[in-house]
């Protein structure tokens, strides 16, 4: 003997709580609402007596619509959806069907692109396939849901109406046992509802999609994962246990059934374990939960007490057991439920036939017996009645929609046809009139045309020579002022140097060497720029033979007096032996100049600055290191760039124009050589400028 749950009793709930919250919702999707929307929210109390006083539910609906002189689609459908409602709740599916039917034909008339009347569309349709879900029509179920899945996918539906559709597929899915699937869409559901948060009161269905994944784990037989998803499904009844509805009767009867869902399928898996105290405890959880609780929810409880007397059977606890059936029976009497009569009766001829009981347990298997044949046989009549109501149904809904769009696509065509006779009309005459006085002006008009267009372009081309001009001057003072800036302070320093120093005289000729040859480039810099293609972006190049080591060594002096203002030493290690190199020698001592100058600009004062050769195959490698600043990840990218977003203050204050390094990259890339840079933030840099020999070694 196991215990399992009957499967209408797996997606009673959710269905319960998907329906009264989707046909309501609607009047709560815009702020603004008409007259004729606001006539929803009368009914909305009939969702709260489905609960306290379910008897009063068509009384009120019915009070409502009578009252209202206006009688709105939104009104009428509503009290349908009511209607269907009222009967579902009552399991009489036979009668809710034609109401939501007619539900369904009012909706889809409406302006489907509003997201109110998508919403209730959706409902009203959700309902019919759950309807026949409970009745066994799986096909026709998923056909409704294939119909409205174009509609739940939309952009802006997915976070309202996708995931409740996800699920109802699941469920289908569930019944007809293909539970790996199943299972799939309840995690569907799942994470697309984890993404719509926009909606605070969504833990009804929460739990309920990791319930249902939970159930899909018991089927594949793995039950501590279905263990696991139920604790989480029970963790949110408690730990978000005011989000079930806005109403705070709704709420607390929602998180109640919820959580007495959850803990009696916590109890099937008990069993499965052989934890028998525990599923015990389980099911009397749930007893008390239902039976006190809310008294429309009872028929849960009389459940719970099917499976615990099933339990004590299993337990051999027989006295139990029969103290538990007739607590049932007392309860059954009360309020009768005929799935419970049936188990009640099986188990009373268990019982009997364990006690050694033979007529009672003839006279009760014969009274099981007997029922569930006359259930069976109203059942089949049920569903016969139902399909052939449906088709019924459909026919006069389709023959009615389609008399209605004959009927206004003759008012439509006959409208149309005088419309378009008096428009004839009325352009012959305009047509006839302009083309005798436009004929006499379209010669005028395109000599016109043509003068003003040629202006226009002429106009333009200057106003791009203009701006293109102006960026050149632009982008030419910018340079000048960067590549002559490090020269010029070089020299400064050298100039005061010999006017304030006694120095011996070979230092002081060795210095104005220094001077003539810092001018010269700074002159030759100059020239450069005056007939510079700045639009062209070429760099000319007079190559020549030159030897690294000794041009180094003077960049190195040079530029250790602009160090010597910071307290900085500038280290060269060269190589060691000369190495002649084919490359433009100024432009060259440019680009080293450039890379020991940033190096002396953002190293702290007293710091130490490394220049440093290397030969490699047909090529020499120069490095600048430093311990400075270093470079941020997120300004390496602009580095090289002629307009980058890198200028920085120097470690002294000193100005950045982030010129120099794009001007060096143009340099080593006119001599095919490549320019990269090492560094982290306050880690230091190192610049890499490869050059090759310019001839075969």
């Amino acid at each position: 003997m196991k215990l399992l749950i009957p499967d209408k009793f797996i997606p009673a709930i959710y269905c319960w709580l998907a329906l009264t919250f989707c046909v309501f919702s609607a009047c709560n999707n815009s702020q603004k609402q008409t007259e004729a929307e606001k006539q929803i929210d009368l009914l909305a109390p009939t969702d709260r007596l489905s609960i306290v006083a379910r008897e009063k539910m068509l009384p009120y609906a019915d009070s409502v619509y009578r009252a209202q002189k206006h009688k709105t689609p939104y009104l009428k459908a509503g009290r349908l959806m009511a209607y269907s409602n009222y009967y579902d709740l009552k399991a009489q599916y036979a009668q809710s069907t034609p109401y939501v039917d007619s539900a369904i034909a009012i909706i889809a008339n409406q302006d489907l692109t509003d997201s109110t009347w998508t919403n209730y569309y959706f409902a009203a349709n959700i309902h019919k396939a759950v309807l026949l879900f409970k009745t066994g029509h799986y096909s026709s179920a998923i056909n409704i849901y294939s119909d409205i899945k174009g509609l739940a996918d939309r952009p802006g539906n997915k976070c309202r109406i996708g995931y409740k559709l996800d699920n109802n597929i699941g469920l289908i899915l569930y019944k007809q046992q293909k539970f790996d699937e199943a299972r799939r869409y309840f995690m569907l559901a799942y994470n697309e509802l984890k993404e719509c948060s926009a909606d605070k009161y969504v833990a009804g269905y929460e739990q309920q999609f990791l319930d249902n994944v939970g159930l899909g784990f018991v089927k594949q037989g793995n039950a501590d994962s279905a263990l696991a998803y139920y604790r989480r499904a029970l963790h949110v009844t408690i730990a978000d246990s005011d989000k079930f509805s806005r109403d705070a009767v709704q709420n607390n009867v929602s998180k109640q059934v919820s959580r007495g869902v959850i803990i009696t399928n916590m109890a099937q898996v008990f069993v499965k374990q052989n934890k028998l105290d525990s599923a015990e405890m389980f099911i009397k959880k749930n007893i008390v939960i239902n039976a006190l609780t809310f008294k429309n929810e009872i028929k849960y409880a009389q459940l719970s007490q099917l499976y615990l007397a099933d339990l004590y059977d299993l337990r051999k606890q027989y006295p139990k057991m029969r103290e538990t059936l007739a607590s049932l029976r007392k309860s059954l009497d009360t309020i009768h439920n005929d799935e419970v009569e049936l188990g009640w009766r099986k188990s009373m001829a268990v019982y009997a036939g364990k006690n050694n009981l033979p007529l009672e347990e003839l006279k009760f298997n014969n009274r099981y017996l007997a029922f569930k044949d006359s259930l069976n046989e109203a059942r089949l009549a049920n569903t016969a009645s139902d399909i052939s109501k449906e088709l019924k149904a459909k026919g006069q809904q389709m023959d009615i929609i389609l008399l209605q769009k004959d009927n206004e696509l003759s008012h439509l065509y006959l409208w149309i046809t005088i419309a378009l006779s008096v428009m004839a009309l009325a352009i012959v005459a305009l047509v006839y009139y302009y083309y005798r006085k436009g004929k006499k002006k379209n010669d005028a008009l395109s000599l016109l045309n043509s003068e003003v267009s040629e202006q226009n372009d002429k106009l333009e081309f200057a106003m791009v020579e203009l701006e293109k001009s102006n960026t050149d001057k632009e982008r030419i003072l910018k340079v000048v002022a960067h590549d002559l800036r490090d020269p010029i302070g070089g020299v400064a320093s050298l100039v005061d140097t010999i006017l304030n120093d006694d120095l011996p005289e070979e230092d002081e000729k060795q210095s104005l060497r220094l001077i003539e040859r810092s001018l010269g480039n700074s002159l030759t810099l100059i020239n450069e720029l005056l007939v510079l293609d700045f639009g062209a972006e070429q760099i000319k190049l007079h190559k020549e033979p030159v030897d690294i080591n000794e041009t180094v060594i003077q960049c190195t002096a040079l530029m250790q007096l602009i160090a010597d203002k910071k307290h900085q030493q500038l280290k060269f290690t060269p190589l060691p032996e000369p190495l002649t190199v084919r490359v433009d020698k100024k432009k060259i001592e440019r680009t080293i100049n450039n890379l020991v100058g940033n190096a002396i600009k953002f190293s702290p004062a007293g710091e130490k600055i490394s220049i440093s050769l290397q030969q490699k195959n047909n090529a020499v490698i120069i490095s600048v290191a430093d311990n400075g600043i270093g470079i941020p990840p997120e300004m390496r990218g602009e580095l090289f760039n002629k307009f980058g977003n890198t200028r920085r203050m120097g470690t002294a204050g000193e100005k950045s124009f982030g010129l120099g390094l794009s001007v060096c990259k143009q340099i080593v890339e006119a001599h095919s050589g490549k320019i990269w840079v090492k560094s982290e933030p306050q880690a230091g840099t190192v610049f890499y400028v490869e050059l090759p020999l310019g001839y075969d070694i």
